[in-house]
């Protein structure tokens, strides 16, 4: 049987919002680190050649989540593996792109239902040496219970295009959650 969670729009903003600032801010600290680092060794000449950097790293921590199949706080410990890959291009425009991989395992605080699942998330981000700027955030949540609960099934596409005056010019925002037994 597949159902599609009851979400109130604006509940669904919020947890995407809180979603996606949880995982940028992490980014966040590590882009300004590696953006002082290519300032600090960029060449002087504009044109350049490029220059790239690749730094891989992984972790475990704990989490917690409201799932909205089962109406209950989901908790438990998750390991992820990322790798972040700068370049900064002849023309002094930064590139950047994030993937990570988590793999988790977590329990329904008032179910006691078991879940194990993968998540990847991808990000490119791109500044122009004129200022414009583009940014695509992909998340894939995968959490499959054990036994006949529903599957935890959340897509998440962000986008925006940022001209070098401050225009947006592309924007997109989707998402999509899903129970799936």
């Amino acid at each position: 049987m597949s159902t599609t969670a009851p979400i109130s729009a604006g509940k669904n903003k919020t947890l995407t919002r809180r979603l996606y600032n949880r995982i940028t801010a992490k980014f966040s600290i590590i882009l300004l680190i590696l953006m002082l680092v290519a300032s600090a060794a960029s060449p002087t000449s504009v044109y350049a050649q490029a220059a790239s950097t690749t730094i891989k790293f992984s972790d475990s921590f704990p989490f917690s989540f409201f799932n909205n199949c089962t109406g209950e706080v989901v908790s438990g410990v998750v390991s992820v593996k990322t790798t972040v890959h700068e370049t900064i291009d002849a023309k002094g425009g930064y590139h950047f792109h994030f993937h990570d991989v988590f793999n988790g395992r977590a329990v329904g605080e008032t179910s006691g239902i078991q879940y194990v699942g993968p998540q990847t998330d991808h990000e490119s981000f791109h500044v122009s040496s004129s200022g414009g700027l583009e940014d695509t955030f992909t998340l894939n949540f995968r959490f499959i219970s054990r036994g006949k609960a529903d599957n935890i099934l959340l897509h998440i596409l962000f986008h925006v295009t940022i001209t070098p005056n401050g225009d947006v010019t592309s924007e997109i925002d989707n998402i999509t959650d899903v129970c799936r037994g």
